[in-house]
């Protein structure tokens, strides 16, 4: 058996203490491990093998991440779709507004860039929320095969997924995963990531 392959049960086990000169080191004899098949004083420490799992999680997960590529486009095709709903729900207020109540809606027509922007973040995190919480996926992750998933690699709940939605209307958040290798900041503050699928 490799030392490498000894380190796999030592890594997990009880006994396990770390020596400056020699790495992990049986806690029992002070020696690195000897055994072949498997360790007989073996006693698995359930702490130390959930860290290891959480570890090599997150290394699947970061050898899945989507690339900046895949962000952008997930980002153009989600704010068409955006724009559109938006389009067609404006196009029904006023109309209802027209037959309800005219006038009712005149706040939609005029320029103002703080409903205009509060509009769209209500409309957004309708989208995301919708979209990836039910599916783990919006529109735009369809397209490009994306999907996602918690740091550990499970699906996100909904309150994560909520969560994930509000962060996108942190100003210039849209553009934050072009600087740290397709991670945005509404991915890092929920604990999220979006990965490739099969």
């Amino acid at each position: 058996m490799t030392r490498q392959e000894q380190l796999k049960w030592c890594k997990r086990c009880e006994h396990r203490k770390n020596d400056l000169n020699q790495g992990i080191i049986c806690g029992l004899t002070n020696r690195i491990a000897d055994f072949e098949d498997q360790c007989n004083t073996f006693d698995e420490n359930p702490i130390l093998k959930e860290r290891l799992e959480l570890k090599e999680a997150a290394r699947t997960i970061d050898s899945r991440i989507a690339s900046q590529g895949q962000r952008f486009a997930n980002y153009i095709i989600d704010q068409f779709f955006i724009f559109g709903l938006g389009a067609l729900i404006g196009a029904g207020l006023v109309l209802l507004g027209e037959f309800l109540n005219p006038g009712f809606f005149v706040f939609l027509d005029e320029e103002n860039r703080l409903v205009d922007w509060l509009l769209g973040s209500i409309l957004s995190i309708i989208y995301y929320s919708f979209f990836e919480g039910f599916t783990g996926r919006s529109l735009g992750k369809f397209f490009t095969k994306t999907e996602v998933v918690t740091e550990e690699g499970d699906r996100p709940g909904f309150l994560v997924i909520f969560t994930r939605s509000i962060c996108r209307c942190i100003p210039f958040n849209a553009l934050s995963f072009l600087a740290n290798n397709g991670v945005g900041w509404h991915d890092t503050l929920s604990k999220t990531r979006v990965v490739e699928i099969d």
